[in-house]
């Protein structure tokens, strides 16, 4: 299982794990918000991820970047394309299960890229 120890960059590991703090007292609301932050500085740290690829189905391709969890806190399309990527919050509430997706997601996106 990966860890937050896992991730080399020292200001995104501590984003993550205050993330992961923010969920053990049960606030899934700023642990969401924490790792939105998190997620947008792995994009700056490493950006060509903002251009790989994968193919869900055959024949047909989409930005990795975009099975980032769109459960209220929303991964722009069009802030990807623009290589400025924004992330549009359309909940104010987010439950403690929400964040463990979103922060697994951050996880092992950081780690799988060396960040």
């Amino acid at each position: 299982m990966p860890k937050p120890e896992q991730i080399i960059d020292e200001a995104l590991r501590e984003q993550v794990q205050t993330a992961h703090g923010l969920m053990r007292e049960g606030n899934g609301t700023e642990a969401v918000k924490a790792l939105a932050v998190a997620y947008l500085a792995l994009l700056k740290l490493k950006p060509e991820l903002m251009e790989e690829t994968i193919e869900p189905r055959p024949g047909r391709k989409m930005l990795a970047v975009m099975r980032w969890p769109a459960l209220g806190a929303n991964l722009k399309l069009e802030s990807i394309e623009a290589k400025q990527p924004e992330i549009e919050f359309i909940r104010d509430r987010f439950a403690v299960s929400e964040a463990i997706m979103y922060y697994e997601y951050t996880l092992e996106s950081a780690i799988n890229a060396g960040a």
